[in-house]
């Protein structure tokens, strides 16, 4: 309808006529793209919100299952402390506990951690990392990448020589199995395996003090444990700050994610 009317409009030669038709065009093209880029705006909006929120979540649950590992790795370094001063001869000789002997034996162990915050991997990887505007969050998301990238090239250093000192040492320190009913003789730290057995760690306080080879690979084994349990440190205030960042963009209350991690 307006092509035919600026066309009987050029044949007369009526030029008002013209330019109101082409304005009518021109501002026709212009509100159809503004539309365009509205809704296109509005659902990148909608879809950052989705996921600020789904961020949000795995931010929390990841927050949770740090600390929960790091508590449950700690006290080997508080283990090895107490068990220090008898195994370099700074403290008169005694055996060593149970628990103290099992933190010995098991000083390589560093076990993989649960670091991964999948929404950061996918936006890394798909390069839409912009879809995100404000700038806190990013550079909370920036920093736990830093963070994340650090300490799996720390552990991979780490685990890539350590000491067994039971293979390595076995007159100092050795393993044992029994019965899971046998409380008395094996601990409560005891691991339990498929059958239903038990492993008792055993350390011969006199082969170890006085020992310096045993001494000195016990000794890089704590220095990388120490090391781990650090990271487990850094990551949780990075992943602390990153919360905080979402909680702020999003308005969701510091009390949910306490009330969601309560049993």
């Amino acid at each position: 309808m307006i092509l035919r009317r600026l066309t009987d409009a050029f044949r007369k030669q009526d030029w008002f006529t013209v330019a109101v038709e082409t304005l009518i065009v021109v501002l026709g093209v212009f509100l159809g793209l503004q539309v365009n880029n509205w809704n296109a705006a509005r659902v990148e909006r909608n879809s950052e919100q989705v996921l600020l929120l789904r961020l949000q979540e795995e931010t929390r649950s990841l927050l949770d299952t740090q600390e929960e590992e790091m508590a449950a790795q700690s006290p080997r370094i508080e283990l090895l402390t107490d068990a220090n001063s008898v195994m370099f001869s700074l403290a008169p000789s005694r055996p060593l506990t149970n628990d103290e002997c099992w933190a010995v034996v098991v000083s390589h162990w560093l076990p993989s951690p649960t670091e991964a915050l999948s929404s950061l991997d996918e936006l890394l990887a798909s390069g839409r990392f912009d879809l995100i505007s404000n700038p806190s969050v990013k550079a909370a998301l920036r920093d736990y990448a830093v963070v994340q990238e650090r300490s799996r090239a720390a552990r991979a250093e780490a685990v890539s020589e350590f000491f067994r000192l039971y293979s390595r040492h076995p007159d100092a320190v050795w393993l044992e199995v029994g019965r899971a009913e046998d409380t008395d003789y094996f601990p409560p730290t005891a691991p339990l395996d498929s059958e239903g057995m038990k492993w008792r760690y055993r350390c011969d306080i006199d082969q170890i003090r006085g020992n310096t080879a045993f001494l000195s690979e016990y000794s890089d084994n704590a220095a990388r444990l120490n090391s781990y349990l650090r990271r487990y440190a850094d990551r949780i205030a990075v992943l602390t700050e990153l919360d905080d960042e979402l909680t702020t963009e999003l308005g969701t209350p510091d009390s949910q994610r306490k009330s969601e991690a309560a049993p």
